[in-house]
C-alpha cells in the first residue's frame, strides 16, 4: 500500500472517530438537558462500554475525546504536505473555528449550570415556601383542634352537671312522690271488711249451725244480723244471749275502716261493743288495754307479735269510728 492510501486511511479512521464523538457530545447535551445532571449513563466510545458515569462527567470526556480525536484528524490530514501558506490560512481558520466551538461549547455549559443553580435556587425557593404554608396550615389546625377540644370538655362539664342537677331533682321527685302516697294513703279512707250486705260466714265465731238458724229465720246478711234484737236471735238458734251480743259487736267494729277480725275480736273482750263507744274512747287507755289482751294471746299463741295493735292503730280506729 502507497504511503497516500495509508495517510487517507488513517484521516477517514480518525475523522470517523470524530464524528462519533461529536454525537457522544450532542447525546450529553441532551442527556443535561433533558434529565439534569444527576442522572448516571453508562459510558461508551464505538460501541465500547467503558464505564457507568454521570452525565457531567460523559459530556467532559466526549468533548475532550472530540478535540483530541479532531486534532488527530488533522494530524494525520497536514502531516507531510508543503509548507503552503494557504494550507496554514486554513489550518488557522479550522483553529479559530475550533477555538469558538469551544468557547460556544463552555458557554453553553456555563449558561446550562447557571440554570441548574436558577432552577435548584426556585425549586429551594418553592419548598420553602411550601414548608412555611405547611407550618401555618399545621398550627391553624392544631389550634382548631385545641378549640374543638376545649370546646366538648365545656359541652362535657356542662353535661355533667347537668346530669348532676337531673339526678338530684329525680331524687326529690322520687322524695315528693313517696311522701304525696303516704299522704293518700292517710287521706283515703280503710277499707272495711264488712258492708251491711256482706255474707254472716265473714263474721268470725258465726259456726254453721248459727248460721242455719240465722237462714230459717231470713236472716242471711250482716245488716239483717245487726238489726235484729239479740234475745229474739238466743230464743229461735238456742244461741247464749252473750254469745249473739259478742258476735254483734264484732260485726258492728268490723264495718269500721281499718279494723280487722283480731282486732274486733280484742276490742270486744276490751268491753267495746259498739262503734259509738269506740268513738267515745281515749286512744292511750285504750291502747293500753288492747296492747295487754294482745300480749296475752301472744303467749297463749293466739296471735303472733307482729299483729300487736300500736297507739296509730288505735287512733285510726277512734278517728275512723267517729267519720
Amino acid at each position: 500500500m502507497s504511503t497516500e492510501k495509508k495517510k487517507g486511511t488513517r484521516v477517514w479512521i480518525s475523522a470517523f472517530l470524530s464524528f462519533l464523538a461529536c454525537l457522544n457530545v450532542f447525546n450529553a447535551v441532551m442527556l443535561l438537558t433533558l434529565r439534569g445532571n444527576d442522572f448516571i449513563i453508562e459510558f461508551s466510545i464505538v460501541g465500547l462500554k467503558l464505564q457507568i458515569v454521570s452525565v457531567i462527567a460523559y459530556f467532559l470526556v466526549s468533548t475532550i475525546t472530540t478535540f483530541v480525536l479532531l486534532g488527530v484528524t488533522f494530524y494525520f490530514m497536514f502531516k507531510g504536505l508543503p509548507a503552503d501558506p494557504n494550507v496554514f490560512r486554513r489550518l488557522s481558520k479550522v483553529e479559530a473555528s475550533l477555538a469558538l466551538s469551544t468557547n460556544m461549547l463552555e458557554n453553553m455549559q456555563i449558561g446550562f449550570f447557571r440554570r441548574l443553580e436558577d432552577n435548584e435556587k426556585m425549586t429551594d425557593e418553592v419548598l420553602q415556601k411550601m414548608n412555611i404554608s405547611l407550618g401555618e396550615a399545621r398550627k391553624e389546625t392544631n389550634d382548631a383542634l385545641e378549640k374543638q377540644r376545649k370546646a366538648l370538655q365545656g359541652v362535657q362539664k356542662e353535661n355533667k352537671k347537668n346530669i348532676d342537677i337531673i339526678k338530684k331533682q329525680a331524687t326529690e321527685v322520687m322524695g315528693v312522690r313517696k311522701r304525696l302516697e303516704k299522704i293518700e294513703k292517710a287521706l283515703s279512707p280503710a277499707k272495711t271488711k264488712l258492708t251491711s250486705k256482706s255474707k254472716l260466714e265473714a263474721v268470725k265465731g258465726v259456726k254453721p249451725r248459727l248460721a242455719q238458724g240465722l237462714k230459717t229465720m231470713g236472716i242471711t246478711q250482716v245488716g239483717q244480723f245487726l238489726t235484729t234484737d239479740p234475745a229474739v236471735i238466743a230464743e229461735k238458734t238456742m244461741e247464749l244471749h252473750e254469745t249473739v251480743t259478742n258476735l254483734q259487736a264484732q260485726a258492728q267494729l268490723l264495718m269500721v275502716p281499718g279494723i280487722d277480725a283480731n282486732d274486733a275480736e280484742l276490742l270486744v273482750k276490751a268491753g267495746i261493743t259498739s262503734r259509738k263507744e269506740l268513738a267515745d274512747q281515749d286512744p292511750v287507755q285504750l291502747c293500753r288495754v288492747i296492747v295487754n289482751l294482745a300480749n296475752s294471746y301472744v303467749e297463749k299463741g293466739k296471735m303472733s307479735a307482729n299483729r300487736v295493735p300500736t297507739i296509730d292503730n288505735v287512733w285510726s280506729w277512734i278517728r275512723s269510728a267517729k267519720l
